[in-house]
């Protein structure tokens, strides 16, 4: 049944526990609850949702048809553009409304409970005068006055004087993420960053290379989610032969192309390491330093699990990386 159908079954008691169909209805069950008519719940999950750069785009893209000096890398190779993507992004106010407070930002790909995650992480807060200052710095300058408008480049490397700053951001069609990128798009213009949004079914979006937009490397900035979990999942952006293309037969996790030696060697050492084990620890926390300086991908917010049951059920909980109904008995 669709969302609707599946609260006023819980509404007439009809239905005791609905788990699925509800993502588009925290706001209604969160009323509910508050009126006590339903139990809603809302836990923070395993999956993470991030921004994904194409640093080495294979065309296409708005963005892509400009190389850096011939190195197959287009701007976003640029770090510092990344980074001031990720402070034009106002993250918080995604997870304040489309995630009504129930979640967070994330700074990397482990959530902040997780227990090998490194608090000591670099941040990418919201700072539009930072990001604007860093885009100035590379060369994406205001050529008018009006922050607004896109900015224009003036000397920025492998791109021709005068290219406006702008790029798609595209996901699937899903009505959380388009509301994710309504709003990012938005705080983005605040920094003279255009960006245009495109939407596909999961079934075009996730295609496998050379077809697909995201993994034959046809984008820009593409957003979904991967999970989390144990062992950690620094391997989605190792480079090599995790990048797809046509010499792997398109298969591998990192369509943003980013390659970085070391963080490939430690992230290789991590997955080589052994809970307990001497530098287990240490290789998972630096895997992630690296990944959170260099941004081959902007952290979003993790996704949610949602349940309801009728006011009368007792000692239900969402377990965030399993079954709900552990506890049944």
């Amino acid at each position: 049944q669709n969302s609707n159908a599946n609260i006023a079954s819980l509404l007439a008691g009809e239905c005791d526990i609905v788990k699925s169909q509800l993502d588009d209805q925290s706001k209604l069950l969160l009323e509910l609850d508050d009126a006590s008519q339903l139990n809603a719940y809302f836990v923070t999950g395993t999956v993470w949702e991030h921004a994904d750069f194409n640093i080495q785009p294979l065309g296409e893209g708005y963005f892509a048809a400009w190389d850096t000096d011939g190195d197959g890398l287009g701007p976003f190779g640029d770090v510092r553009l990344r980074q001031a993507v990720a402070m034009c992004f106002d993250r918080q106010t995604v997870v304040d409304t489309v995630m009504y407070g129930q979640s967070e930002v994330v700074p990397t790909y482990l959530p902040s409970m997780h227990p090998l995650f490194n608090p000591d992480v670099k941040q990418w807060p919201f700072d539009i005068e930072a990001g604007s200052a860093l885009l100035e710095e590379i060369g994406w300058v205001d050529d008018d006055g009006d922050a607004l408008t896109p900015r224009i480049a003036s000397g920025v490397k492998g791109v021709p004087d005068g290219t406006p700053l702008e790029f798609n951001y595209e996901t699937t069609n899903a009505v959380q993420r388009q509301q994710a990128t309504q709003i990012l798009a938005e705080s983005a213009a605040q920094c003279g960053i255009k960006m245009n949004q495109g939407y596909h079914p999961a079934s075009v979006w996730f295609e496998d290379g050379p077809e697909g937009v995201l993994f034959g490397r046809r984008f820009d900035l593409g957003q979904f989610a991967w999970l989390t979990g144990v062992p950690s999942p620094c391997d989605l952006y190792l480079g090599g032969t995790n990048i797809p293309s046509v010499e792997n037969e398109w298969w591998g996790y990192n369509e943003t192309g980013w390659d970085n030696p070391e963080y490939n060697a430690i992230c290789n050492s991590a997955l080589g390491s052994l809970p307990g084990h001497e530098g287990y620890e240490q290789y998972n926390l630096k895997a992630q330093l690296i990944f959170a300086q260099e941004l081959p991908a902007v952290p979003l917010f993790l996704r949610l699990r949602l349940a309801a049951t009728r006011g009368d059920i007792c000692n239900f909980t969402v377990d965030p990386t399993g079954t709900s109904f552990t506890n049944i008995e």
